[in-house]
């Protein structure tokens, strides 16, 4: 069950197979809502007139500056948070908005009924496995238990886009599961779809000869297996189908940057994409 508006994506949390009807909703943007980027030097307008119009002023935002690591913050507060760097956010305060933001990394939303804990990480390949960190977390500050958590795998780039070398692969076979990589060969490149109904034209990115032999990584399947290792309810469990990367409703590093050159200094490239906020509301 999901409901979609211009600007936005959100959906209920699941147990026993079946959507929670009195639990907190997860959210998040979408390109048409613009960037979503945050700095603790920066002011963004647009993010703000965004959560004032989702939220009315009802709620605080408690949010972070990403570093794609595993550390999560658990707050009742949000000026907690303060100038705080890190990738995840859980509380038991529903006047609090946890938000982080993604492009293409997995938003992962986290909710435990019993304890009434709820929050949002930042899971890219870097910060696979931080969902272990703030499960961990709320048992030990809150007394949850993992076998009650619901958790929604948000929209992220899937296996159909995201390739990776063999180093990455096989960092992700030893720590995760061999299954969440699929070996490619390909000679032609990658191939991202753009909207036709947008005029936007249709993205290849090139690979080398040398590069031919490539690998599609599953965040979903890795992360599964994880929580399927700490015991959560795989009835509990849901996750998006929404790939960000070639569903350009989505804002994607991958697919938004494609075309610019390869040499562009990362602080540059990412002013290109659309970075989308991911949050957790009552």
């Amino acid at each position: 069950m999901k409901q979609q508006s211009r600007k936005f994506v959100r959906g209920p949390f699941y147990a026993q197979n079946a959507p929670l009807s009195n639990g907190p909703w997860w959210g998040m943007t979408l390109r048409a809502a613009g960037s979503m980027r945050f700095r603790w030097n920066e002011v963004n307008e647009n993010r703000f007139r965004f959560f004032n119009d989702l939220c009315g002023g009802d709620r605080e935002l408690a949010q972070v500056e990403l570093i794609h690591s595993h550390t999560v913050f658990s707050v009742e507060h949000a000026s907690e948070l303060e100038g705080q760097q890190g990738d995840g956010i859980i509380t038991t305060n529903h006047a609090l908005l946890p938000v982080v933001t993604v492009a293409d990394c997995m938003p992962i939303f986290l909710y435990e009924p019993a304890a009434g804990v709820f929050g949002v990480l930042h899971s890219g390949w870097r910060g696979t496995g931080i969902v272990r960190d703030a499960i961990e977390r709320a048992e030990k500050v809150y007394g949850a238990r993992r076998e009650r958590f619901s958790v929604v795998l948000g929209p992220h780039i899937r296996s159909c886009c995201y390739t990776v070398d063999e180093e990455r692969a096989q960092y992700f076979r030893v720590n995760f599961t061999p299954d969440c990589v699929t070996e490619i060969r390909t000679q032609h490149g990658i191939f991202f779809p753009g909207d036709r109904k947008k005029g936007e034209p249709v993205a290849v990115e090139q690979v080398p000869p040398a590069r031919d032999l490539r690998y599609r990584l599953s965040l979903a399947k890795a992360n599964l297996s994880l929580l399927k290792e700490l015991g959560v309810n795989e009835d509990n469990i849901a996750v998006s189908r929404d790939c960000t990367c070639c569903n350009s409703t989505f804002g994607s590093f991958r697919r938004e940057t494609i075309g610019l050159p390869r040499d562009m200094p990362l602080a540059e490239r990412q002013k290109h994409f659309t970075v989308q906020a991911a949050w957790v509301m009552w």
